[in-house]
């Protein structure tokens, strides 16, 4: 399975659906060319409409990091959802898996979705492939297994690719990694979350600084990233779920 690399540019700009229009003045907004809403949430949408809750799991490699608990996406994730969904109930669990390529992930993560009940998955993926060098070809046939196996467990699938920062983008090639996760999600009409693109706009137009020596300055950025992935993450589910039901689906 390979991604044509020529039909890319235009798959990345395909979009049936934009997120509302974002003040030009907030630090987290990004262009539609980077974030648009181009699938749905048919599972996550039935399940809110029966039961009135939407439970969330995150699927990452990051190690648990208590003291940033609050700050991280996840969190920042929850808040917002349920700031979005007024009645209903949001849940986001996590489920650490470090060090884990997107094929080791899988037996876990089919675990957790068995477990858990979610209704829809975030599954945040890609670094540790990248880092280690794993086939593109094998990242993505992993992929397309992860969607499969989640579906068929009944649960929505949003797929997180890596993040981004040029001193770590100088030493790892990221990019076929991401053209991975494009391709696979749009042949599975599955959302892919931009994460990677989404940083490198606001590092490229100085909105946050990555990499610095600095603790202060590091937790300033981690901050920032992570309450803008998570209040973007959070209007995008919120964006789908609206345009499933507008859809009857």
């Amino acid at each position: 399975m390979k991604p044509a690399a020529a039909l890319l540019p235009a798959i990345l700009l395909a979009a049936t659906g934009a997120l509302a229009q974002q003040p030009a003045d907030d630090p987290c907004a990004v262009p539609e060319s980077v974030l648009t809403v181009d699938a749905h949430l048919t599972r996550a949408q039935s399940w809110l409409k029966k039961a009135g809750t939407l439970p969330i799991l995150v699927v990452n490699t990051a190690k648990a990091n208590p003291a940033r608990g609050e700050a991280s996406y996840p969190a920042q994730l929850e808040k917002e959802l349920a700031a979005r969904l007024p009645g209903r109930r949001v849940t986001v669990a996590v489920r650490n898996l470090p060090g884990a390529t997107a094929h080791e992930m899988l037996p876990a993560m089919d675990a957790a979705v068995k477990e858990q009940h979610p209704a829809l998955v975030v599954w945040q993926v890609g670094t540790m492939d990248a880092m280690r060098n794993v086939g593109p070809d094998g990242f993505g046939a992993a992929l397309a297994s992860g969607i499969a196996q989640t579906h068929a467990r009944g649960s929505d699938i949003v797929i997180m690719d890596m993040q981004y920062s040029p001193q770590t983008s100088q030493l790892i090639t990221f990019q076929p990694y991401v053209d991975y996760v494009e391709w696979v999600t749009q042949n599975n009409d599955v959302f892919h979350f931009p994460r990677y693109e989404m940083m490198r706009y606001w590092i490229e137009e100085g909105r946050v600084t990555v990499g610095s020596e600095s603790k202060e300055e590091n937790l300033k950025a981690f901050t920032f990233v992570h309450g803008c992935v998570g209040r973007l993450l959070a209007q995008t589910i919120s964006a789908m779920l609206d345009r499933t039901a507008e859809n009857g689906q």
